[in-house]
């Protein structure tokens, strides 16, 4: 009877770890998109990954990865994601850039622009007040994104610092006509 019972734990033993040879691995990147298939290798500046029904190796760099869960259940953790979950009308969603590549494809939602309030007592907080003013306008239109055209800080020396933002509003989606 011991022999019937050491058999059906080796025969159980052996189907587990049958079944978790066809767990895959999961590579969440830092963009929230997620990869399944097995990771080949480690380094310190990349992996090496193959994807589910694919045979072709593609090496990924660290930094564009958020975390790996292995088949083995282990979970390592490399950076965190890029986007955290903002809703759409919170300034803070609101990206101001100064490349045009970066709204290149996007639908423009018009001109916006922004002072900064008197209360400013260094250029720096002025700068700071003035883009908080931008993505709060632009946000308020639905926009994502603010192309800078215009920046320039005023005042001088025991002078109160105003800065003056200008620039375009973009956004994902075709802008909402507008009833007149």
């Amino acid at each position: 009877m011991k022999f019937i019972e050491v058999l059906a734990i080796l025969v159980l033993l052996s189907f587990s770890s049958f079944s978790q040879t066809n767990v895959p691995d999961t590579v969440i990147l830092v963009s929230s998109k997620i990869l399944v298939g097995n990771v080949k290798g480690l380094s310190s500046s990349k992996i090496s990954f193959v994807k589910q029904g694919s045979s072709q190796v593609q090496e990924i760099s660290r930094k564009q990865i958020h975390k790996i869960k292995f088949s083995n259940g282990r979970v390592e953790k490399f950076n965190n994601l890029a986007f955290q979950m903002l809703d759409e009308t919170n300034y803070q969603a609101v990206i101001i850039t100064e490349n045009p590549a970066d709204v290149e494809g996007l639908y423009e939602y018009g001109k916006v622009e922004a002072k900064s309030g008197k209360s400013s007592r260094t250029a720096k907080a002025a700068e700071k007040n003035a883009r908080i003013r931008i993505q709060r306008r632009a946000a308020a239109m639905g926009a994502l994104y603010v192309l800078i055209t215009k920046s320039e800080t005023r005042g001088g020396y025991k002078e109160v610092p105003t800065h003056f933002i200008e620039g375009i509003a973009y956004g994902i989606e075709p802008p909402k006509e507008k009833k007149e």
